[in-house]
């Protein structure tokens, strides 16, 4: 399956900054950085002209329609919450 341009685009650019920098003493944590860098600009290249969201079960809704739709081709299988602001996503065929 193919990625999407911007995720895709995003990733080379986090690729290149991460690993042209001089500490590489933890890679691991090199490439949890890279994740949360490039999530955060697709997170917010797909809010950029909608309305800003009401409350967190907004939040969630879009992550598991929209966001997830345009970063993995699909939506999110099941979104529960025990209104305490506790949410579970589950995506049945998710591979890391």
């Amino acid at each position: 399956r193919k990625l999407p341009r911007a995720a895709s685009t995003l990733l080379h650019h986090s690729m290149v900054e991460t690993f042209t920098a001089a500490n590489r003493a933890h890679p691991e944590r090199d490439l949890e950085q890279m994740g949360f860098t490039v999530g955060g600009k697709l997170a917010e290249k797909y809010v950029r002209d909608r309305a800003l969201f009401v409350d967190e079960l907004e939040v969630m809704t879009f992550v598991c329609k929209d966001f997830w739709t345009e970063v993995y081709g699909k939506q999110m299988d099941k979104l529960r919450t025990n209104h305490k602001g506790v949410f579970e996503l589950q995506d049945h065929r998710f591979r890391a």
